[in-house]
C-alpha cells in the first residue's frame, strides 16, 4: 500500500532531520522535520479514507475517542512541548530532559503514538489505520534505536547514565512514579 509505504518515508525524513541538527545544516533541518511529520500525518488521512469491515460498539467508539485524544495531546506536549525549545530552535542548544514524560520513558512518544493510531483506528473502525499504527511504530522504535545509538549519546551529556535509569519504551513503577513527580503541570 502506497500510503504505509509513504509513512515510513516519514520517518526516514525525520532521521534526516536529526543528523542535519546534528550537523548544524539549521535551514535543511526544518525541511526533513516538516516534510516528516506532513508526510506522517498526510498517509493517515488518507488511510483513514478506505474503509474497513469491522465493526466495534458506539461505546468501545467514544472511549477511543477519548483515549486517542489524550493520547494525541500527550504525544504533543512530549515532543512537541516538553523538548521543544531545545530541539526545534533555529540553533539549538542540546539539553537532556529527564523528567515529566521523560522520567517515565526515553522515548515516551513511541508510546503516545502507538495509542493515538490503535484508539483512531477503533474510533473509524478502520483496520487499515490500525495495521498503520503497528507497522509505523516498529519502524518508529527503529528509528529512536538509532537516535540513541547514532545521535543521543554524542551530544546529550550523561545519557549512559540516563539509560541506566529510565526504561527505554516501557515504563515501570519507579519510572512512573519519577514522571507523576516531575511533572511540570504539578508546580
Amino acid at each position: 500500500m502506497v500510503y504505509l509505504g509513504l509513512g515510513v518515508f516519514g520517518f526516514i525524513l525525520l532521521l534526516l532531520f536529526d543528523f542535519t541538527s546534528l550537523a548544524e545544516k539549521n535551514v535543511v533541518k526544518y525541511f526533513f522535520g516538516i516534510g516528516g511529520f506532513g508526510v506522517i500525518v498526510l498517509s493517515s488521512i488518507f488511510l483513514l479514507k478506505y474503509n474497513s469491515n469491522i465493526w466495534f460498539p458506539l461505546s468501545y467508539r467514544i472511549i477511543s475517542l477519548i483515549l486517542a485524544i489524550l493520547s494525541f495531546l500527550l504525544l504533543i506536549y512530549s515532543v512537541f512541548i516538553e523538548v521543544g525549545e531545545n530541539t526545534y530552535k533555529y540553533k539549538n542548544k542540546y539539553k537532556l530532559i529527564t523528567t515529566g514524560t521523560y522520567a517515565l520513558s526515553r522515548h515516551p512518544g513511541v508510546l503516545w503514538f502507538l495509542f493515538v493510531y490503535l484508539f483512531i483506528g477503533v474510533y473509524f473502525q478502520n483496520y487499515y489505520i490500525l495495521f498503520a499504527g503497528l507497522i509505523w511504530t516498529c519502524i518508529n522504535i527503529i528509528y529512536v534505536w538509532i537516535q540513541e545509538r547514532f545521535i543521543f549519546i554524542k551530544i546529550f551529556d550523561n545519557y549512559a547514565g540516563y539509560i541506566k535509569t529510565t526504561p527505554m519504551l516501557l515504563p515501570n513503577f519507579k519510572s512512573l512514579e519519577r514522571c507523576i513527580t516531575t511533572l511540570k503541570w504539578r508546580k
